[in-house]
């Protein structure tokens, strides 16, 4: 690298050196030289004229590939200096090749190839203008031109050339007596020639390596500045200085600043400036902020989060984040979160509420069989009922919200049902409302459970109904639904494909954004007090994310609200809907087992059912069904609970059933689902459900659907004013052959069972004493008056009903012992001890079937 640097310095010192030489070798051959000076002269001016039309065109060709290289017309400027001093200098070669016609011959080749050349050039800058630098650089690629400067070089040289030997001929008389210093001056002379051509040569590359250097220059600004552009984030780069040098329009776009100020070399305190007003300034608030940490802000419209980054070599870099898509994606979660944590407590609420409901209404309807109610006690009855059927409606909305109904999707023609529901609308809105239906052509058919599309419509015409207190317009549409991926990447709820969509639309009052944006809060509402549950629309929601649909709200205040109800599109035919539950409620003379862990439920359903002449067994889980099953016993339904405790789940209940004894019939009933018998929020296609909480003539129909109509069945009362009491004590046996007083010790852990039992001996004139564990009835049985009778229930917490009563035979050998059990008394293995003086009470058991019981244990002891 130092000869390299030093050698143009040597190479001037070396020039100066030979001409210094020259000029004493001149002076000293004056008189020598000077008849041939006009000669030398000649020949001189000739080579140089030749070397300058030769320099001219390689500065042209320079000059065409600089441009053509980097599109910059400065490049150019060689070119067009070429083409103004290049006609002087042939001219000038002309006017010295007058007298040598040698010379004039060489000089027209050399002007036929210089007029190519030039032609050339000029022909690869018309097609960069016309048809793009690409095909100008394909031309050039090509060395098309490269033949023709090599002949233009060869032409010059051959021209100097033939100068320095007619020049060598003349002076050939002179060499003879000038001898060694002619021949001295004639090698200084070359010798500086080649200096000369060696500067050239050497600068020429040092010209090109730095037109090189500066073209690769551009070409990395040109990559840097296209990265920049297409990068997200908005980036601005600083020097230490605080002057920009590096930036993309994003970083003025997403601060807001002016694009014309997008330049390099403009100091940071202008751009400053041009926040002035801004209630939160971004560049300035920067000075002094932590490096790496978010600096968080909204602006026109968008949240940015901007940071500030020292740079190694000095400076910082400003990078601006738009993050309102994650914002809105973060509130999009933490809704869904809260409408989730909702969704599951409300569900679980709605299980329990339901089962207390069922335990409510079953007794409530027994009792108005019991017990012939007239006047106000008959109306309060109702009102109780009436109550019930309430709260079940308020946790079918509570269940519909958690999306843990239980849903029957048909595929529908939503069409035809708003067709069909138009005119009820009407009614149930009143004259103040005008509703209006528009039904688009060539309308898809979609997947959704019929009853629970009525009860959302219904819910969003009354929310308009109310929200129109002076009247107005409801408008209901319908039409087909492309919802595209842009759409669902704005929704993170969304799945993109065609839908269904239900439009609701109202002209009342509207709602501001805050109350619209918890309109589908559960209990949310602005309605006053005892006129709304709040819990419409959030039942309307809960449907629809069953279903797989999605729902929108729009509201303006003072311009109405629509809900929007997009539900997937099916391209099956639609089905036949099955008709409505309806007619008389029928009982039967099948057996039906009845698997319940709810004791309180579990009673009141067998009750129901042995009122409507059915033979019932019952069981408090899954494997104490399969227990009663494996007895042998006939049954004909397994009417089973889908929410069961155990091992066993419920669904492996019916199928071990269903294995076990074939033909058996499967009916389900629950008050919140979860996942074992629904899928996707669907009913399973072999699944028949009966939900919680139900009515006695409700129950009657889906067994009678499920076993199909009896051969001979009479028809139950369907209201309360037709139904009769129970079979008073007058029918009963007219004596169990027990003496009037006799104390009986009854051990039972459900509550309700062992009061209603308690009831119904004290009916018989018994005494009863009642525990709930067998430890405790062998305590009582170690003091006070010894019973006369051991009514037990076989499952107990801890000791159970068939190891106390062997422990009281064993202590009491005479003690009657009257076992109670859900299980058929075929499949209860007693133990040896207890051979005799052992009765059974199968459950269910009324006064009938408690005093024969009773009856046969005494004849027994007799």
């Amino acid at each position: 690298m130092g000869l390299r640097r030093r050698l143009p310095v040597l190479l001037v010192a070396l020039l100066v050196f030979m001409l210094s030489v020259g000029g004493l070798l001149a002076s000293y051959l004056a008189s020598h030289l000077r008849e041939n000076r006009d000669m030398v002269s000649q020949g001189l001016r000739v080579g140089q004229t030749a070397r300058a039309v030769l320099s001219d065109v390689q500065d042209a060709e320079t000059g065409q590939r600089g441009f053509i290289i980097t599109g910059r017309e400065i490049y150019l400027a060689p070119y067009t200096a070429a083409l103004t001093s290049l006609p002087g200098h042939l001219a000038r070669l002309r006017a010295l090749a007058e007298h040598e016609p040698g010379l004039s011959s060489r000089l027209a080749v050399l002007e036929t190839l210089v007029g190519s050349k030039m032609a050339e050039l000029a022909h690869t800058l018309s097609a960069a203008r016309l048809e793009g630098f690409e095909a100008a650089r394909a031309a050039i690629q090509a060395d098309l031109g490269r033949a023709t400067m090599e002949a233009i070089r060869r032409s010059v040289s051959e021209m100097v050339a033939e100068q320095d030997t007619r020049l060598g001929e003349q002076m050939a008389d002179a060499q003879a007596a000038e001898g060694l210093i002619f021949a001295a001056a004639v090698a200084g002379v070359a010798l500086s020639i080649m200096v000369v051509l060696g500067g050239g040569i050497l600068l020429f590359r040092r010209n090109r390596q730095l037109r090189l250097a500066e073209a690769d220059l551009a070409r990395q600004t040109a990559l840097l500045q296209a990265t920049l552009d297409n990068v997200y984030d908005g980036i601005g780069a600083f020097d230490a200085g605080d002057t920009l040098i590096a930036f993309n329009r994003r970083f003025f776009t997403l601060l807001g600043l002016p694009l014309e100020m997008g330049r390099v070399g403009m100091p940071l305190s202008a751009l400053s400036d041009a926040e002035d007003g801004r209630p939160r300034p971004v560049l300035a608030s920067l000075h002094n902020w932590p490096e790496g940490k978010p600096f968080s802000l909204s602006l026109h419209g968008r949240d940015l989060e901007v940071f500030r980054n020292a740079m190694p070599a000095g400076g910082f870099v400003i990078t601006c984040q738009d993050v309102t898509r994650r914002a809105q994606a973060e509130a999009t979660m933490r809704q869904a979160q809260k409408m989730e944590a909702v969704g599951h407590l409300t569900g679980g609420m709605a299980h329990d509420f339901n089962n207390l409901l069922q335990v409510i209404s079953g007794n409530l309807e027994l009792l108005a069989r019991a017990v012939p109610l007239q006047g106000r006690a008959a109306t309060h009855l109702a009102s109780a009922l009436g109550g019930a059927e309430r709260g079940a409606r308020l946790t079918a909305q509570l269940l519909a919200f958690a999306r843990r109904q239980p849903l029957d999707p048909r595929v529908i023609n939503l069409g035809r049902q708003v067709r069909d529901m138009t005119d009820l609308l009407r009614r149930t809105l009143g004259e103040q409302i005008e509703v209006e239906a528009s039904v688009a052509g060539g309308l898809w058919n979609t997947l959704a459970d019929p009853g629970q599309v009525e009860n959302a419509l219904l819910n969003l015409a009354i929310n308009g109904r109310d929200a129109m207190p002076e009247g107005g317009k409801l408008t209901i549409e319908l039409a087909n639904a492309f919802l595209d991926d842009s759409y669902a990447d704005s929704h993170m709820d969304v799945a993109p494909g065609q839908y269904v969509m239900l439009a609701v639309s109202d002209t009342g009052f509207g709602m501001p954004h805050e109350v619209a944006g918890r309109a589908f809060e559960p209990f949310f509402t602005t309605k006053p007090e005892g006129q709304g549950t709040g819990l419409g629309l959030s039942q309307v929601y809960g449907f629809v994310k069953q279903s797989g649909g999605h729902i929108k709200l729009y509201s303006e205040r003072g311009q109405g609200t629509t809900v929007k109800l997009y539900l997937p599109r099916s391209r099956r035919p639609a089905d036949i809907t099955e008709p409505p539950l309806s007619g008389a409620a029928e009982g039967g003379s099948e057996t039906i087992l009845v698997v319940e862990d709810d004791a309180a439920v579990r009673e009141a359903v067998v009750e129901m059912l042995a009122d409507l002449g059915y033979s019932v067994l019952k069981a408090g889980d899954a494997e104490a069904a399969l227990s009663v099953l494996a007895s042998g016993a006939r049954v004909d339904l397994l009417f089973t609970d889908v929410v069961m405790p155990g091992p066993v789940k419920t669904r492996d209940l019916a199928r071990q059933a269903q294995a076990m004894m074939p033909g058996l019939k499967v009916l389900y009933t629950s008050g919140y689902t979860a996942n074992a018998i629904i899928h996707d929020g669907r009913l399973d296609e072999d699944v028949l459900l009966l939900s919680k909480p139900y009515r006695r003539d409700e129950l009657a129909r889906r067994i009678r659907r499920v076993l199909g109509k009896p051969a001979d069945a009479p028809a139950i009362a369907r209201d309360l004013s037709t139904l009769a009491p129970v079979a008073a004590a007058s029918h009963l046996p007219a004596a169990h052959g027990w003496p009037s007083g006799t104390l009986v010790l009854v051990v039972e852990d459900d509550h309700l069972i062992r009061m209603s039992l308690e009831q119904m001996l004290e009916e018989f004139h018994f005494r009863v004493e009642g525990v709930e564990t067998a430890e405790e009835a062998l305590e009582r049985l170690g003091r006070g008056p010894v019973p006369s009778i051991l009514i037990t229930d076989i499952t107990l917490p801890g000791m159970s009903g068939l190891s106390l009563a062997a422990e009281v035979r064993r202590r009491l050998p005479s003690m009657p012992l009257l076992i109670s059990t859900g299980h058929a008394s075929a499949g209860v293995t007693l133990p040896a001890e207890l051979d005799g003086q052992v009765a059974f009470l199968s459950k269910p058991f009324g006064m009938l079937q408690l005093g024969t019981a009773l009856a046969e244990l005494r004849r027994d002891i007799a």
